[in-house]
């Protein structure tokens, strides 16, 4: 299953780790760092000019299962967490997601 995150463009729903406000994430300093840090390595990825209300986390589509460390991808959002977790409620993407495990 897909979760449409703007633009045009779509995530395939087991990439997904997380789905984070900036506002509220980046309150921590852990955060901050991992963020920048990230960018540095060339992982974040914006999707627009406009200014970031979320950021989702990333697997990487080519990770092994077997990979005990995968590279994580950041993709900067100008939708808001709760437009994203609204559209994944509508989409069935929580109910699909328990009925895995």
């Amino acid at each position: 299953m897909y979760l449409h995150i703007g633009n045009g463009e779509t995530v395939k729903k087991d990439r997904i780790i997380g789905i984070f406000d900036l506002d509220s994430a980046t309150v921590s300093q852990t955060t901050r760092r991992y963020l920048a840090a990230e960018e540095k390595k060339s992982r974040v990825v914006s999707s627009g000019e406009d200014l970031p209300k979320c950021f989702l986390l990333l697997a990487d589509p080519k990770r092994k299962q077997t990979q005990k460390k995968a590279e994580a991808q950041i993709q900067l959002l100008r939708i808001s967490s709760v437009s994203l977790r609204m559209r994944a409620e509508q989409s069935g993407f929580e109910e699909d997601d328990e009925e895995s495990d």
